[in-house]
């Protein structure tokens, strides 16, 4: 922690006096009226507000609620500092967080989430109860937490579209089915059925990068009784580095070549994107209503790749780490190596390839790209969801709700900026890279039925079937975006005679293109069944009881349940628990990814094919794969409800997940002569062309326990409201068995039990008065540890680990509304502009920072974007 922490304690002080977290008055809408477990109170009490997660039943109140769920309203979304629904998350749930993954591929615009230390494809996604589709990007670039995942992306649905968020902190796979293993995140949509919202917001970070731009806009408009409403968003979103100097490319202006300063900006990338969300509803008949909504999302996005040398230069070592001598002086060769163009004619190696002549005429990169280049990578992502369905109520008073669902997220790369190396002067220099795709279609039931058995309260029957089809898609690339040209493998021979070997990388130089052994297209179905009761046993006794059913086509059957209850001992003390099983079914992409990248590890002289295949293939069984199975978990919970006003809510909440056969990549197997001619000979028809392999298998387990501690506290006075709420979240997680020991290395091992700080907590108080209102928030992580190599025995000097201490950062926004519809704010988001601890590892004296130009770990919760200031204007017509 660095930069004025102490500064920021003491401004706490202050404004804790002063401000607060987000409630609503009348006068003042831009600021929230959130109420929850996690949240600050309203002018309604907690206990009034209906949640709809978790519970079947329509009267289910927040403290009521056996399990914890957290409400967050549409003021709450409003006035965090980030647009990103994501990062909003972040900033309202301890639990939740997310890492930078600057330059990671795909994984720098798709950003991963963990929730409660538990990967993105363990957390539920729904919008208005229905699943949320996920995004087509398998995280295999991601960071240790996040490896091998698949999981939604929030970032498509803008705040503004959304009338509240409900986040259920429990496993809930009995009652929703696959991934709610770690919880449940349920975003409902606005249904004004009038009036008109317009914002703009305008910030950039301290050091003057970072411009973030966002115009959202929403429209409510009568259907009759019903209502269609429509949001929408706009974001310019600029480029923000923290990256410094490199030492090669300071060696390199001394040698007159221009390199741009600094060579690579790691940071945030730059985006432009829109966002457009439609929610409706028209009622027919007495009690029943005709539904639809969905998403459009499109963004642009790139990201710089690692500089890249036209020529050698050599520089002063390392330092490995504090303490350790400094490694001898370091020669880094130029990125490309030399083309040799001319063949020698009539002569030719023993396989009847051309030799080449040294002494001839040559390509370099350095052609192309004088001072050498950074490749841009660039993404191109069309998200689009659509629900429609019908709900009501018979004569009888069963109530029902049947719809349809369909989303695609589709993912297009490009590279510029770049070549092919082994087409040498035939390369050209931008790239289509491909495309990933996700398609999922889902079709529902569900019904419920209050039936009068004696108890305190009817006995809530709820039950429901489902179908869903899911598909993935890998998209071909341009030819020259993977080919492996001429130059790939030379040999060349000197005026001498002597003769040696020349190798070329293949493909696009960064991100080689989706070739035809990278080509899937793969779908599987399911089918599923559930029942859910609940009642009040007795008034202060509630009980209830899912099991659901799930078979799937790609690996068979799968039965869950939970059982829940709550017992209040007055309306001031309750005690709630749960416990259930659940499960995680193997993603398309896990299933159905099957890509060949061609490059020359280890020094070899030949290309040699780094095969992904698929579980079930011919290859990967020959290496020891089987069809990929379900996670499974078991999860136990226990809390407190505490309400002894009702302006003062504590809850707290202890928890533990056990995941068993967790999916991940394999190491790479090595693929030997003899293994290429087995291959073959079952029909393999790149069999000689293999290198080495890995798949998607189950392979490890883990537990994770933790606590969650919430306080909610409101004091009106003569001079305002102050509203203040204290979360906080302790979460460890361990590896506890592996079963495959090459599904997971003693490094990734050692990030998932380090790699998430184990205690988190977020203070924030709110003051209103009026039309002014002053909010501030503390957030807190704890110290995390990272692990570049698989951690030495005990007593032996470790040059590779590295803990990071803990980071403080401080938010503070005061605003107005003026004549009740023009709103204005002005906010900082980490004020004190505090940075986490800088990297120490492999540091190079004559820059200060590692041999890419970083200076901090991506594993930092906080960031290292620094202070960032905005201002925020808003209009209601």
């Amino acid at each position: 922690m660095t930069n004025a922490s102490l500064i920021s304690l003491a401004a706490l002080a202050v404004a804790l006096s002063i401000a607060g977290p987000v409630a609503a008055q009348d006068a003042s809408p831009i600021v929230s009226d959130r109420t929850s477990d996690n949240a600050e109170f309203d002018e309604s009490l907690a206990s009034e507000q209906i949640i709809v997660t978790g519970t079947r039943r329509t009267d289910r109140t927040v403290t009521e609620s056996a399990v914890p769920v957290d409400v967050f309203t549409a003021q709450d979304l409003a006035t965090q500092p980030s647009p990103n629904l994501q990062t909003i998350i972040k900033n309202l749930v301890p639990s939740f967080n997310q890492q930078r993954n600057a330059g990671a591929d795909g994984t720098a615009f798709v950003r991963p989430p963990t929730l409660r230390g538990l990967p993105p494809d363990q957390i539920l996604v729904l919008i208005n109860g229905k699943r949320m589709h996920r995004s087509a990007l398998v995280q295999v670039a991601g960071d240790d937490l996040s490896t091998g995942s698949q999981g939604p992306d929030l970032s498509q649905i803008p705040s503004v579209a959304l009338g509240r968020v409900e986040v259920l902190r429990d496993g809930a796979a009995a009652q929703y089915g696959s991934d709610a293993i770690a919880g449940v995140i349920n975003l409902g949509l606005r249904q004004d059925a009038d009036g008109i919202e317009l914002n703009a917001r305008y910030g950039q970070s301290y050091e003057g990068d970072g411009e973030d731009i966002q115009i959202s806009g929403n429209i409510g408009l009568a259907l009759g009784e019903g209502f269609l409403n429509i949001s929408g968003e706009y974001v310019d979103q600029s480029l923000f580095n923290r990256a410094i100097d490199r030492p090669d490319s300071a060696a390199l202006r001394e040698l007159g070549i221009d390199v741009p300063f600094p060579p690579t900006r790691y940071g945030q990338p730059e985006q432009d994107a829109y966002r457009v969300v439609v929610n409706s509803a028209v009622p027919f008949g007495d009690m029943n209503e005709l539904y639809f909504f969905g998403n459009y999302g499109y963004a642009d996005s790139e990201v710089d790749f690692n500089y890249r040398r036209p020529v050698a230069v050599t520089v002063p070592g390392a330092v490995p780490f504090p303490g350790q001598p400094q490694r001898p002086d370091q020669t880094f060769g130029k990125s490309v190596g030399t083309i040799y163009l001319d063949p020698i004619p009539g002569l030719l190696t023993a396989g009847g390839a051309p030799v080449y002549d040294a002494g001839g005429a040559t390509f370099e990169a350095s052609a192309f790209f004088p001072d050498g280049f950074v490749p841009l990578f660039m993404s191109t992502n069309e998200d689009v969801y659509g629900v429609i369905g019908v709900r009501g109520e018979t004569d009888f008073g069963m109530l029902f709700d049947l719809s349809a669902a369909t989303g695609q997220d589709r993912i297009r790369y490009t590279m510029n900026e770049t070549l092919n190396p082994s087409l040498g002067p035939t390369s050209p220099t931008d790239f289509y890279l491909g495309s990933l795709t996700q398609q999922e279609t889902n079709f529902n039931l569900d019904v419920s039925y209050p039936l009068e058995v004696g108890f305190a309260s009817a006995l809530n029957i709820a039950g429901g079937l489902e179908f869903r089809r899911e598909t993935y898609k890998v998209g071909l690339g341009d030819p020259e975006s993977y080919a492996i040209g001429p130059y790939a493998t030379q040999t060349v021979q000197r005026a001498d005679g002597t003769r040696f070997q020349a190798t070329a990388g293949v493909g696009a130089n960064g991100f080689p293109g989706y070739g035809p052994d990278s080509v899937a297209d793969g779908s599987r179905n399911s089918y599923s069944a559930y029942v859910d009761v609940e009642a009040d046993i007795v008034e202060a006794f509630t009980l209830g009881v899912a099991g659901r059913y799930d078979h799937f086509s790609d690996f068979g059957d799968t039965v869950n349940g939970k059982i829940s209850a709550r017992y209040a001992f007055s309306d001031a003390i309750a005690l709630r628990g749960a416990a259930s099983t659940g499960f995680r079914a193997p993603t398309p992409g896990q299933s159905f990814t099957s890509n060949v990248q061609t490059g020359f590890p280890n020094g070899s002289t030949v290309p040699v094919a780094t095969a992904t295949v698929t579980p079930g293939s011919v290859t990967g069984e020959y290496f020891g794969s089987q069809p990929l199975s379900p996670e499974k978990s078991t999860s136990f919970s226990g809390g407190v409800v505490l309400t002894p006003m009702p302006t003062l809510t504590f809850t707290i909440d202890y928890y533990n997940i056990e995941v068993r056969d967790r999916i991940a990549i394999t190491s790479p197997f090595q693929v030997s002569a003899a293994d290429q001619a087995a291959l073959s000979a079952l029909g393999v028809a790149n069999a000689f062309d293999l290198g080495q392999v890995n798949y998607f298998t189950n392979g490890f387990e883990t537990r994770t326990q933790g606590v969650d501690a919430v306080l909610t506290h409101r004091v009106m006075t003569g001079f305002g409201t102050f509203n203040s709420s204290l979360a906080v979240n302790y979460n460890n997680t361990e590896v506890t068995g592996i079963s495959r020991p090459e599904a997971i290395s003693g490094q990734r091992a050692a990030n998932i039990e380090g790699l998430t700080p184990d205690f988190r907590g977020v203070l924030s108080t709110n003051w209103t008065y009026d039309a002014v209102y002053v909010t501030g928030r503390l957030n807190y992580y704890g110290e995390y540890t990272s692990y570049n190599a698989v951690p030495p025995p005990a007593g032996t000097p470790d040059l590779t680990t590295q803990s990071f201490g803990a980071e403080l950062s401080f938010d503070l926004e005061a605003g107005i509304t003026l004549q009740d519809r023009f709103r204005i704010a002005v906010g900082a988001e980490n004020l004190f502009d505090n940075y986490p601890d800088r990297e120490l590892r492999n540091i190079y004296p004559a820059t200060g920072a590692q041999a890419s130009g970083r200076l901090y770990n991506d594993a930092s919760p906080l960031g290292y974007l620094g202070g960032f200031w905005y201002v925020r204007v808003g209009m209601d017509l």
